[in-house]
Parts: C-alpha cells; structure tokens; sequence
C-alpha cells in the first residue's frame, strides 16, 4: 500500500479515543474512592444496558409480518415487492440460528464481562496515546471509564482530530492519483472492488490465476469469488485465509494492473499482485 498503509490505518484507530469523553473535576487528581464510586455507578448503567437487550425479542427486530413496501421512499410493486419480500424472509430465518443462541441475563457474568472492558479500554489507552498525555491523567482507570479532567480531554481531543487530518489527507491523495492515472476510463473491475469486512475463506492458485473465495455477509458487496489473472505476486506478508479485508488501492503499471490489498488476521498484512484482469463471481 502506498496511501492506506499499515501506519496510516494504525493512525485511523486513534481517531475517535475523545467521542465517550466526559469532563469531570474528579478526574484531575488520583482517588482510589472516586474511582469506585465512579466504577460502581458505570457497572449498573452496564447491568441496566444488557438487562434491557435480553429483553429484546426476536420478533421485535424481525417482525413476521413483511413490511418493506418502501426503499428510499420509492413504492415497490411486483416483482420487486416480491423480491424484497423473498429477501427479508431469508434473513429473518437467517437470523433466528444466531438469536437462539442467546444466554439469558446473568447479572454475575455481566459483572464480569464489565470487568473484562473495563481492563480492555485500559490496555487500548496505553497502547494508543501519546506518553506525554498518559502522564498528564491522574488515573488511567479512570480514563477507561470515559472521565477525563478538562486539560486531558482537550488534549485526547485535539490528537484524535490531528490524526483524523491525517487519515483524511491520504485518502483524498490516493483518490487525487486514482483519477489521474484513469480519470473516467477506470477498468470495470475497479469501480467494483470494495472488500471492507469481508473475509477470505481461500486463497489458491488455478494456473496461471490466484482465485479468492470471499465470505461477504459482513461486507458491502455480493462479490463472492475474485479471479486475479496472470496473477504475479509482489508482496505477501502471510497466508490468506481467514484475513479480514480492509482497503485496496489500484495502479496502471504498463499493460497491466497492481493492486494493493491490506488486511488483517492478528497482524496487518500486505498483499500485493500484478495482473492482466479481475474477474468477480456474484452470490445468486
């Protein structure tokens, strides 16, 4: 990747660190009793939130009675009623395996799930800012808990923000070299390859080709097969299956095409191949 690189989508991640952020006095010096009140009081909101959604049933997110008669405030009549008819009855019993499987309220495991987040949000913070402002916070359990004094907020804020100019800058230059290496001639395969949240259940070689079989159903796309023809890899930090696509950039090398993937398994990984063509299989 040459714009949406490892660094850069590590800046990305340290974007939005200030958006839970509530300022509180008690926050500017250290005091183990603040801090438990504070924990106590976050820990039953938590307890409240997960009673609450184990109250949810299923036929309130989907209910059995059809009614999407409109998309986009446009009437669907027909075939299309038809079709999104079809469409929303597949989800719904799609949905219904992974609703069955879940636990009832345990306000004990609850507790301890809050723990574990609690724990998490410490480990992100000192893993994601700056040393200068984890020095300048009294209590990083209290951070985790999303209070902060007025100076560290300011502080988070104004690194998340420096860091959002960052992401935004790289994006906007990859678009910028995008259009003048194709302007409004784009192969077709490149208005179509957008894999983010997609997974790749396969990666083989078929001759001269490497074939990507693609789990979409948390992705954007019905792409479910990539063929990447006379495919010669240039890069490729780790094996394939399994990975979690996250960008791609395209570039014109004389007659052919490189293509630049990032994804991620534990690590972020480079994947980076020149080809003739790409071809897409789509769900039916």
């Amino acid at each position: 990747m040459k714009y949406m690189t490892k660094k850069w989508y590590e800046t990305m991640q340290k974007t939005d660190l200030y958006l839970l952020l509530r300022v509180s006095k008690k926050a500017e010096v250290f005091s183990e009793d603040y801090y438990r009140k504070l924990y106590k009081r976050e820990e039953k909101k938590w307890l409240e939130l997960q009673r609450e959604i184990s109250e949810v049933g299923f036929d309130d997110i989907y209910p059995e009675e059809f009614s999407g008669e409109y998309i986009d405030g446009a009437i669907l009549e027909g075939d299309a009623l038809e079709e999104a008819r079809k469409a929303y009855y597949e989800r719904r019993e799609e949905a219904k395996k992974y609703f069955s499987d879940r636990s009832a309220f345990d306000p004990e495991q609850e507790k301890k799930n809050f723990r574990r987040s609690v724990k998490n949000n410490i480990a992100v913070l000192k893993k994601k800012l700056p040393e200068e402002i984890l020095q300048k916070t009294a209590d990083i359990r209290v951070l985790a808990l999303n209070k902060a004094s007025l100076e560290v907020k300011r502080e988070i804020t104004k690194y998340c923000r420096q860091n959002e100019k960052l992401v935004r800058s790289a994006m906007d230059a990859y678009q910028r070299n995008f259009m003048k290496q194709f302007g409004k001639d784009a192969p077709d395969f490149a208005k179509k390859l957008t894999l983010h949240d997609c997974e790749v259940t396969s990666c083989r070689r078929e001759g001269k080709d490497i074939v990507l079989s693609l789990d979409n159903s948390g992705g954007f796309t019905d792409i479910c097969k990539i063929r990447l023809k006379n495919c010669a890899i240039i890069k490729l930090d780790s094996q394939l299956s399994g990975a979690w696509c996250l960008y791609e950039e395209i570039y014109k090398t004389g007659d052919r095409y490189e293509l630049h993937f990032l994804m991620q398994k534990k690590e972020l990984i480079d994947f980076i191949v020149s080809v003739d063509d790409v071809l897409y299989r789509y769900d039916n």
